[in-house]
């Protein structure tokens, strides 16, 4: 088990290490390499943005109890990429972009599984309705997510290399969390008695947001990236946003972001995961 959590981390610091190279090495290739594309120029123009994003991650979840009752055990969980990274079975981030003129198709992909992350059940609820509080006497949370934002956007406003879209689209989130948890102070359990529960959230929303760049230098090379987006589904809203600096070369462009993504259940149900993802990232877009 040890081998296999240390190699996941020696990929992901490959992974950070090629990016953090690719941007040593982009001043030599950007003087080798055409000019910059002019995105607007009525042609159809593709990007894609592989990039490292590793996220603080706030996570509170409703699960099913002990047979079938709902809501069950209320619990959260509050972990770091130097955490869970020890335990991270894989992650995956990828965007891109189609853009003809003043329109463009975006979409964005992530998808982060890790285990055994230190938890903290807050109550359970009995037969009867009950809410008792408990102590917490070392409960472990696993998760898996898949996020995919596809969305069509038009270019209101753009001035040399600054430019803003709006955007129409779409989110899909799938979200997977099992519980081994073990409390005093719950009614009809035995102090420090083990058990195991999942829940699971399955969700599409329609957003609506903006996204863009603003120019920061006269030579077009410095922006500063900017997106946001709100939506809503059947009991939740989500919003995402980022804010960054970035590089333009003559093959595409260097950007480091800090970016949050949540998701928020409205009521109280069984399996409702309340998720904040928020930290830094960085990426590689390439232009073609």
């Amino acid at each position: 088990m040890t081998t296999h959590h240390s190699a996941c981390s020696n990929h992901l610091a490959a992974a950070a290490l090629g990016v953090l190279c690719l941007t040593a090495a982009a001043p030599a290739c950007a003087e080798a390499n055409s000019p910059q594309v002019n995105m607007f120029d009525g042609q159809w123009h593709f990007s894609l943005t592989p990039y490292l994003w590793l996220p603080t991650i706030y996570t509170s979840a409703s699960f099913a109890g002990p047979l079938g009752i709902a809501p069950g055990v209320d619990a959260d969980m509050h972990t770091t990429p130097g955490t869970y990274l020890h335990n991270l079975s894989f992650a995956f981030f990828l965007g891109g972009e189609a853009r003809k003129g003043e329109w463009s198709l975006f979409t964005d992909y992530m998808y982060l599984k890790f285990k055994d992350q230190n938890a903290s059940v807050r109550t359970v609820t009995g037969p009867a309705g009950l809410v008792t509080r408990v102590v917490d006497r070392g409960s472990t949370m696993d998760l898996k997510s898949n996020v995919w934002t596809l969305a069509g956007g038009y270019t209101a406003w753009r001035r040399g290399n600054s430019h803003l879209d709006i955007l129409v689209g779409t989110r899909y989130l799938s979200m997977d969390t099992s519980l081994d948890w073990s409390v005093d102070g719950a009614a009809g359990l035995l102090p420090g008695r083990q058990r195991s529960l999942s829940s699971h959230a399955d969700k599409w929303d329609a957003i609506v947001g903006l996204k863009g760049q603003l120019n920061l230098s006269d030579d077009g090379k410095w922006f500063m990236p900017y997106y946001l987006d709100v939506g809503t589904g059947s009991r939740n809203t989500t919003w995402q946003a980022l804010l960054g600096a970035g590089y333009r070369y003559g093959w595409g462009d260097v950007t480091l972001v800090l970016r949050n993504l949540s998701y928020d259940f409205s009521g109280h149900h069984a399996d409702n995961i309340d998720a904040r993802f928020t930290g830094l990232g960085l990426g590689a877009t390439f232009v073609f």
